[in-house]
């Protein structure tokens, strides 16, 4: 098999993971870091063993054939026209975008230059996810009736983690992965949403962002709820706080996202698995093979899951969510899709 040459665009956190997945996977050649901080760009490549650059002009007019984007959220539109127009296949790091019609032009863009497009919703590959699909597949719940999607932060990722929380907020930095996750386990798409938020404490802190939402947003055969919080106390046991709950009309299913590691010393804990651990001479992590996945479709010339269309709809949700908080009332998506 003829190895994958590709580059990572952003050096942050997670682009951190999409260096660490690329450049231990065999079939991978990673030739480049971008990023327009040098230092961080050069201290990444020198990491992982690759080349680093600030001028994304390099990557276009380079001999690779693929890229992954980890920029901030408000951020991908840019990279993203810039390498397809190059002829490169892309992976986009969720959300894909922050405006529909961002996301149209992007997946325009794809089939027009019939590159290879993917959205990392990861979640699609955290093995409690694939075993509840394997059972809505297998019919065992009979029809879908009523969901539930918790997906939360402490405080200390808006305030300590991300210095772009304000361009982002818990709808666009959280709510993708819920509301994927949902439209892949149920294969329905949503029809309404109605949301309610709150903007206090972290407006107070000086950023721009909902402390809180709730939607509820109507699919074909059901209601899920999605909620998400960016002000749980840094005490918490965990950075993240994660429950799913879908019933059907045959059963239920029930996802608790806590690690499964618990830590006691001065205070109760579950580490926060944001990187991937190390053993047996490589690291391994879930978030780790959806974006080895999108290596593998383009070594093996297939479509991608997680497609252009899934990181349309998963923004789209997103945006009829604002609409509805913005001016309080039920949004049809049909508003947002313009169809």
């Amino acid at each position: 098999m003829e190895r994958v040459r590709m580059a990572v665009i952003g050096a942050g956190i997670w682009g951190e993971n999409h260096a660490m997945a690329l450049s231990t996977y065999p079939i991978v050649d990673l030739v480049c870091i971008c990023d327009l901080d040098e230092r961080r760009a050069r201290a990444l490549a020198d990491k992982v063993g690759c080349d680093h650059t600030t001028d994304i002009g390099r990557l276009a007019s380079s001999d690779i054939v693929a890229v992954t984007i980890a920029t901030p959220d408000y951020a991908h539109k840019e990279p993203a026209l810039r390498m397809i127009e190059a002829g490169k296949h892309v992976l986009i790091e969720k959300p894909m975008t922050t405006d529909v019609g961002e996301a149209r032009a992007i997946v325009a863009a794809a089939e027009r230059r019939r590159v290879k497009l993917m959205v990392d919703f990861q979640l699609r590959w955290h093995p409690n996810y694939m075993g509840a699909k394997a059972v809505m597949e297998s019919g065992e719940l009979g029809t879908p009736v009523m969901g539930y999607a918790r997906l939360s932060d402490t405080i200390h990722v808006p305030t300590e983690m991300l210095a772009w929380g304000g361009g982002s907020g818990p709808e666009w930095f959280l709510f993708p992965h819920t509301m994927d996750i949902t439209r892949w386990l149920l294969q329905q798409e949503p029809k309404e949403v109605y949301a309610k938020g709150r903007k206090e404490v972290l407006a107070g802190l000086g950023i721009d962002a909902y402390d809180a939402i709730q939607a509820i947003v109507e699919f074909e055969t059901c209601f899920v709820t999605f909620e998400t919080c960016w002000i749980i106390p840094n005490g918490y046991p965990t950075v993240v706080d994660n429950k799913y709950t879908l019933y059907g009309s045959k059963g239920c299913i029930e996802l608790d996202g806590k690690p499964g590691v618990a830590i006691s010393t001065d205070r109760y804990r579950h580490p926060f698995g944001s990187h991937a651990i190390t053993r047996y001479g490589k690291p391994f992590a879930h978030f780790y093979e959806s974006i080895r996945y999108f290596a593998d479709c383009i070594a093996e010339n297939r479509e991608p899951e997680a497609s252009g269309h899934d990181g349309l709809m998963a923004t789209a949700m997103i945006e009829a969510t604002i609409r509805s908080l913005n001016e309080g009332r039920a949004v049809k998506m049909r508003e947002v899709l313009g169809s």
